[in-house]
């Protein structure tokens, strides 16, 4: 209960750390360390510390099977760059970036070594349209190689 009251008055206190904070934004992406993991020891939501002008997601949901995320989705304010985003996934996970994903936006990364992958995608008009999020929003999708499946262990 006391981790989600304290998750609760981080994402409410958000806006204020924003705004106060000034210089290049840093893109906090979530912590894959949570994918497969199970109970009360995952509680670190975000894969970085304390960073200059942070742009948190203004939304993360999380797929769960019998309290083990195997699945998270981030989306960002279309106000974020696409190109930032793109780089500080790039800064972490470039060496396993899917080719073919250059030109577009969207991109693909798959971390054999920790078992997840990480689909970066610009949502469009006809995720507008089916009510998933103002076209023009980022979704970062972080998923445990398997699914759900990765949480039987």
């Amino acid at each position: 209960m006391k981790e989600i009251l304290a998750g609760v008055l981080l994402i409410l206190s958000l806006p204020i750390l924003q705004a106060a904070r000034e210089g290049k934004p840093t893109i906090v992406l979530p912590n894959p360390k949570l994918l497969a993991c199970r109970g009360t020891g995952c509680s670190k939501l975000w894969s970085t510390e304390s960073t200059n002008n942070p742009v948190f997601p203004k939304q993360v949901i999380l797929d769960t099977e019998q309290g083990c995320i195997y699945g998270m989705t981030a989306m960002y304010e279309k106000t974020v760059s696409f190109d930032e985003l793109k780089g500080a996934i790039d800064e972490q996970y470039g060496k396993w970036t899917l080719p073919g994903f250059d030109k577009s936006h969207t991109g693909l990364w798959r971390i054999e070594p920790e078992k997840y992958a990480i689909h970066l995608a610009v949502l469009d008009k006809r995720d507008e349209k089916r009510g998933v999020a103002e076209a023009g929003t980022k979704e970062v999708v972080f998923l445990a190689i398997g699914g759900r499946s990765a949480c039987a262990h």
